[in-house]
């Protein structure tokens, strides 16, 4: 136990292959790791965050997010428990919960991070983790000091589903790794594909608008050669629907979906891409748009607030619901170099103004603050 220790760090959302919030939760402690000394953190995965400065204990490994619904359930059970008495015996000035689950009830300080309300504004698609946003989730903010929202479309959206006062709940935009994605020559195109492909990276859930972006494709199709590389994982019944929606508009050979891959396989991945695609029809913030700028990558996105906050004026933006207009949008980057090229230098731009150090040096002021705040 490291004596300095001040901080608990509730990391226990870090699975054996981290990706969204899990790779949030790394990258966020890296940073804080190096400009903060009385961290403690609590993972069932140590070896994804490298060699830190920090302490790290074992959280049991039947809290990681592969375990589903059965992983959640032990985490809260975990964190209500175990966590909540290591958290007392070490008399914690501050707890960070790096995603919405924390330590239920009053007496233990915490700063709490919440990414988006995706259960609660799509509840077919969470048919249980609806509850708990609606249920467990207010419980925990109002038991934080601060709250941290990853976008300033997301504090909208806590400050209204949970009525929590504008002054407690805070933005903090997540990281970019711009230098880790940046690669020289990204405008020579002598060694792309003979046959240009669009790229989507994240989960294949229903809000990610995927069938229209299937839609928007077999329109393009018929003026264009290019293909389609889906880089994700979902849910089965959503997956298969996807899978059927190809088969029947004749795309078999035009879409690739591709599984799990490591950070410099998705980076070659954004890197040899005509352009990436994001039409959501809500995101809580939007990283791999910044990724793909950081690669310099052009970008197609949809005009959900936190999309249009985090592109600004560096990508093109679609209507969710304009498959016509996203396909019309794809044949121009296609075919207009002068445009792919300005999408590139401002992409560029724009994702170096987001970095995990910036981030990490705000929530450290937030831990600072919290420590120092009344009770609630």
């Amino acid at each position: 136990m490291r004596r300095s220790a001040r901080v608990g760090i509730n990391a226990s959302i870090v699975g054996e292959r981290p990706s969204g919030l899990g790779v949030y939760s790394v990258k966020l402690l890296r940073g804080l790791d190096e400009v903060r000394e009385d961290l403690l953190a609590y993972t069932s995965e140590p070896k994804a965050f490298g060699s830190l400065r920090a302490g790290v204990c074992l959280a049991p490994a039947a809290v990681r997010p592969e375990r589903g619904r059965w992983g959640h359930l032990v985490r809260l059970l975990w964190l209500q428990s175990s966590f909540r008495l290591v958290a007392r015996t070490n008399r914690f000035k501050m707890v960070l919960n790096t995603v919405p689950e924390g330590i239920l009830g009053a007496g233990i300080p915490q700063v709490t991070i919440v990414h988006d309300l995706v259960p609660i504004l799509f509840p077919d698609e969470f048919p249980r983790q609806q509850y708990y946003f609606r249920f467990v989730v207010p419980r925990i903010l109002r038991a934080s000091r601060i709250v941290i929202a990853v976008s300033e479309s997301t504090r909208r959206d806590i400050i209204r589903a949970y009525g929590l006062p504008a002054e407690r709940v805070r933005v903090i935009h997540s990281g970019c790794d711009a230098s880790a994605y940046f690669c020289n020559g990204l405008h020579d195109t002598s060694g792309r594909p003979a046959v240009p492909y669009f790229l989507y990276v994240g989960n294949l859930l229903p809000h990610k608008n995927l069938l229209r972006l299937i839609d928007a494709l077999s329109l393009l199709r018929r003026r264009q050669s290019c293909r389609l590389i889906i880089r994700g994982d979902g849910k089965p019944f959503h997956a298969r629907a996807l899978r059927e929606r190809v088969e029947t508009l004749g795309l078999t050979d035009a879409v690739t979906f591709a599984g799990y891959m490591s950070e410099n396989e998705l980076r070659g991945l954004y890197a040899g891409a005509t352009c990436f695609l994001l039409p959501s029809l809500y995101e809580g913030f939007g990283l791999p748009v910044l990724e793909a700028m950081a690669c310099g990558t052009p970008v197609i996105t949809s005009t959900a607030p936190a999309l249009r906050e985090v592109a600004g004026d560096a990508a093109l933006t679609v209507p969710p619901d304009d498959a016509i207009g996203l396909s019309e949008a794809m044949y121009q980057v296609l075919n207009d170099r002068e445009l792919r090229d300005e999408l590139c230098r401002r992409g560029l731009k724009r994702a170096a103004a987001y970095s995990w150090e910036r981030t990490a040096e705000q929530v450290s002021r937030v831990l600072d603050e919290a420590q120092s705040a009344p009770k609630r």
